[in-house]
């Protein structure tokens, strides 16, 4: 099953509302594999928004400090967006680790 197939499986699985499930499946194939080359934020170095391009830090660790540069405009695309991301990279980290025998 491809990185694809299993984050949109686990984004159906989820207990996420059905209209940001189904939004966030049509974003799926669209979620790079690799950080080369996707728009990030020079200050915090996060990963932008893939929908409106400014919203970020979302993939930060909650220990890290705030960046001046994320205004937190996030709407209901953005939330989609990040959604997507975050099943796609869940799924790449897991991989990752088994390969690596983690």
């Amino acid at each position: 099953m491809s990185v694809y197939d299993q984050a949109i499986q686990s984004l159906q699985q989820s207990r996420l509302k059905p209209d940001l499930i189904t939004a966030a499946v049509q974003i799926v194939p669209t979620i790079p594999l690799t950080l080369t080359g996707q728009p990030y934020c020079r200050a915090c170095e996060s990963v932008l928004c893939g929908a409106c391009g400014d919203c970020h830090s979302l993939d930060v660790q909650v220990s890290d400090p705030p960046c001046p540069n994320d205004n937190d405009t996030m709407g209901a695309n953005c939330a989609a967006w990040w959604q997507a991301h975050h099943a796609v990279w869940c799924i790449l980290y897991k991989q990752n680790r088994e390969q690596r025998g983690q």
